[in-house]
């Protein structure tokens, strides 16, 4: 019996280091990490161009990601979607404010990789971080 006890005590440890370890590889990112795509920060720059740039310049989000930082881009994308344009908010296409979210970051120094930008995908868990 005292053998048997010692079996199932170590199947559990080693259970739960192996669930340890999954969840130790759903690492939270950053928008450092190449979060979108270079496709996405063109596709920005035009609705950029077209709705957002005659009332915000870049020093606007420069200013603005730093209020952001540490939290999640889904936040700040959230935020963009219910507020803007402020004249028609919620007015544009949800991958339209996907991609003038990775524009924004691109101009601010943000790298783009192979990941597009989803916020059904995975952006409440990629973080701001500003210097």
């Amino acid at each position: 019996m005292k053998n048997s006890m010692k079996m199932v005590i170590s199947s559990v440890i080693l259970l739960l280091g192996l669930v340890g370890c999954q969840t130790g590889f759903a690492q939270d990112k950053t928008v450092k990490d190449g979060v979108f795509t270079a496709a996405q920060v063109d596709s920005g720059a035009r609705v950029y161009d077209s709705s957002c740039k005659t009332c915000h310049d870049m020093r606007f989000y420069r200013d603005t990601l730093k209020s952001w930082n540490n939290q999640p881009l889904l936040f700040l994308w959230e935020t963009v979607m219910g507020t803007m344009p402020a004249d028609n908010p919620g007015s544009l296409m949800l991958e339209e404010y996907t991609d003038v979210i990775a524009y924004i970051l691109s101009e601010n120094g943000f790298p783009a990789g192979e990941a597009k930008l989803d916020p059904d995908n995975g952006m409440e868990s990629i973080h701001i971080l500003t210097p």
